[in-house]
């Protein structure tokens, strides 16, 4: 299963500034991949992560028995686009596979970057920790242009 780059490239220095400056640290590369059409529809209001192609463990034990028990989680989320915005993490069941979905006000996430959110561009999901009580956060990344297949920095 192709899943874009391979090693993802490094975060760039802009985004761990901003998660620095949330306070946030423990930086785990979650998920590398091609946004779907499905990813991009509004009215989906949806971003899917397939469990299969998970590369890290970034959920504590209450985060997985919450999401295990159907219920969802307030995560912070730091757009390609640098904004911070609150989503929602959520775990479904899809066709035959688990997914974490992340959703809530994803919906105003693709608003903001609607000139870099494209099908077929390359994504990485990031988690990250925020203190003092370590809430999960996330930052979205685009690796690779969907047009021109060239490497963002």
């Amino acid at each position: 299963m192709e899943m874009g780059l391979e090693p993802p490239p490094d975060m760039s220095q802009a985004f761990k500034d901003c998660i620095q400056d949330l306070g946030g640290s423990d930086i785990k590369i979650v998920i590398q991949k091609f946004l779907q059409v499905i990813d991009m529809m509004s009215q989906q209001n949806r971003l899917s992560m397939s469990l299969k192609q998970i590369r890290s463990t970034f959920l504590n034990e209450d985060e997985e028995r919450m999401l295990n028990a159907k219920r969802q989680l307030t995560v912070t989320f730091v757009e390609p686009c640098l904004s911070v915005s609150m989503v929602n993490l959520t775990k479904w069941s899809i066709g035959s596979s688990l997914s974490f979905i992340i959703n809530g006000d994803y919906c105003n996430v693709l608003k903001n970057n609607r000139n870099s959110l494209k099908p077929n561009a390359v994504v990485s999901i990031w988690s990250f920790r925020v203190q003092p009580n370590l809430q999960l956060g996330f930052a979205s990344i685009k690796s690779i242009d969907e047009e021109e297949g060239h490497i963002i920095n």
